[in-house]
């Protein structure tokens, strides 16, 4: 039965350090965010919180499993219950309103527009001309914002970019909000399976300290 316990925490250790992973690339996320998008600092709190809190509890299953505490184990399912809960409200919340988020979003553009210096410059440096050389795209709509297309406007190959960056980014915008949505299911399952290992290894820890206590060696 030693072995039994031994095994479920192999088991237990390896999920929670896959929930880690998942942690440590909510904080990546949430880093490219702010170093890329000024504007949107707001996610990018959220996202980085979200990163730490996951780590953060990844670290405290792996500590409660390698030490073999079923007390915190049982601590930690109750944790990742609650943030199993939290979450699937959130990806509710991202799908019942991602009309209305994409409309903020749009609105953010038309705010990086009115901000970028002007006249604006061949070589310009602000976000548009960091959003058109990204997503190789070139003005709001198209060349024709522009009396003169700036650098920025042309792809590697000196080609002139057709396509407006305002419905380029909504795009890029919308694919990476399903993706994150998927993200935050993907990390549910690892936490519920986690949460599963945790348990069982709880009970396992208590059994055999138990068994102990009236069979002594």
């Amino acid at each position: 039965m030693a072995c039994s316990t031994q095994t479920l925490k192999v088991f237990a250790l390896f999920w929670d350090a896959v929930f880690a992973i998942l942690g440590l690339i909510l904080l990546g996320l949430g880093v490219y965010i702010v170093i890329e998008f000024e504007h949107f600092n707001n996610v990018a709190i959220v996202v980085l919180t979200a990163g730490i809190i996951v780590t953060l509890s990844a670290l405290f299953g792996c500590w409660s499993a390698a030490r073999e505490k079923s007390c915190w184990s049982k601590g930690f399912v109750v944790l990742l219950v609650i943030l199993v809960i939290l979450q699937l409200l959130i990806v509710a919340f991202f799908w019942i309103f991602e009309t209305s988020l994409l409309i903020n979003v749009d609105k953010t553009f038309d705010q990086l527009w009115r901000e970028q210096p002007t006249p604006i410059k061949p070589g310009n440096a602000s976000q548009i001309a960091s959003l058109e050389r990204w997503l190789e795209c070139c003005g709001k709509t198209g060349p024709k914002d522009y009396l003169l297309p700036p650098y920025s406007c042309y792809n590697h190959n000196e080609k002139l970019n057709a396509d407006g960056c305002r419905q380029k980014f909504l795009d890029y915008v919308s694919d990476r909000w399903i993706f994150f949505n998927i993200f935050v299911l993907v990390l549910v399952l690892v936490e519920l399976i986690c949460a599963a290992f945790a348990y069982v290894l709880a009970n396992s820890i208590l059994n055999r300290w138990r068994r102990s206590k009236y069979y002594p060696k």
